[in-house]
């Protein structure tokens, strides 16, 4: 089995970390980019609770393949699994041509579409568990996610750009590109090194993991994170275009400043505790998010995004820091990260499903209000005792 449980004197983990950094970024353009598909579904007549439904559909085949996809990781490798994923995305972004209505063919390239995200998704977060010490995951995950925050901020905007000068066609074809450039590079000999080809002893069990209070506590304050970051990802376009803003520039003022925050702050996670950035940010974080229905006024717009965007910097790598400080061996990080990367995933479809259909019953301001004021749990669960482990 190969691990990296302290920092070599050669750093030997670094050039791979590196290298997954640039596949996170072209896989995560891609997903960026369909962020505008509710626009596209709004077109051709959806509802918002069908918007959600659409949506929410690629989350919820990765959460129902999330655990067969930890197993497979422990079975073949972090690099087997990565190129699989890669190559399913490819072909289902293609097939989104063919689309023009909702009905089953779009219901099934959602389902695929989210089958290769997990599989991807599983396998690389479960190579950088195994690779970073255990005191730099904090900073670790925080790079990460400012690659991810990286091709938040900026693809939603490219994507506008290509709807208005090239039509949808253009827009799909883009994200397919991004993933074809990812798959590109893993096949190249000087790169494809760099994907771990762990072996694990054993299979994965979730069992013993989901027995642990601590573990079940962290899910617990995951999902409430991740509701209320996967409403504002579903539905701030259509929340911007009502009040006659621009729908990508939400995304790019919140993202960017998550982006300098986790470049600027990211060892910080690890030198003063996982626990207290959470803390800070899930306050931070809802807050933001209550006060999207005032973005008409500029001063409003970017107090929200500002804050939404600070709670964002540090609830994302902390949150899976925290899970791979879960897993007591070696063995049992395939499965901690399947958990864990589950339990964002069904955030997502309950920030798709339930946000739309609330949304519809209600209004997107009273979503936004609700989806905010839940974050203050998380904020809650942090004084439970939930496991971190102390950096040396």
């Amino acid at each position: 089995m190969y691990s990296i449980s302290s920092d070599s004197p050669h750093r030997a983990w670094i050039g791979p970390f590196l290298f997954l950094n640039v596949l996170m970024f072209l896989v995560f353009s891609n997903i960026a980019i369909f962020y505008l598909y509710p626009i596209y579904l709004q077109a051709i007549g959806s509802s918002k609770t069908t918007i959600g439904w659409v949506m929410g559909l690629m989350p919820i085949s990765t959460v129902v393949s999330r655990p067969y996809m930890g197993k497979l990781v422990a079975r073949r490798g972090e690099q087997w699994v990565i190129l699989l994923g890669l190559i399913i995305i490819f072909f289902t972004t293609l097939a989104y041509h063919g689309l023009q209505q909702v009905g089953w063919p779009m219901l099934l390239v959602r389902v695929s579409h989210g089958i290769g995200f997990s599989a991807f998704i599983s396998a690389s977060y479960t190579a950088v568990a195994q690779w970073v010490p255990a005191r730099r995951r904090g900073q670790a995950y925080s790079y990460i996610g400012a690659t991810i925050l990286a091709a938040v901020a900026l693809m939603p905007l490219a994507g506008e750009h290509l709807v208005r000068g090239f039509g949808y066609p253009a827009l799909f074809n883009g994200a397919a590109a991004t993933v074809l450039l990812a798959a590109i590079l893993t096949f190249t000999p000087a790169t494809s090194r760099a994907v771990a080809t762990s072996r694990y002893e054993g299979s994965v069990l979730y069992g013993p993991l989901l027995r642990r209070r601590s573990t079940c506590l962290l899910l617990l304050a995951i999902l409430l994170f991740v509701q209320g970051h996967a409403t504002v990802l579903n539905f701030i376009a259509l929340q911007a275009d009502r009040l006659g803003l621009p729908p990508g520039y939400y995304f790019a003022v919140a993202a960017s400043l998550a982006f300098i925050l986790r470049l600027i702050a990211a060892s910080f996670i690890d030198r003063y505790g996982k626990k207290r950035f959470m803390k800070v940010s899930y306050v931070s974080f809802g807050i933001g998010i209550c006060s999207i229905p005032l973005i008409s006024h500029p001063q409003a717009f970017y107090a929200s995004a500002f804050l939404y965007g600070a709670g964002l910097a540090f609830l994302f790598p902390a949150a899976v820091a925290l899970a791979a400080d879960q897993a007591k061996k070696p063995e049992e990080l395939p499965g901690m990260m399947s958990l864990a990367t589950a339990i964002f995933d069904l955030g997502f479809i309950s920030g798709s499903v339930i946000s739309g259909w609330f949304a519809d019953l209600f209004s997107l301001d009273i979503l936004f209000l609700g989806v905010g004021a839940l974050s203050f749990f998380g904020f809650v669960l942090m004084y439970s005792p939930i496991h971190e482990a102390q950096s040396s």
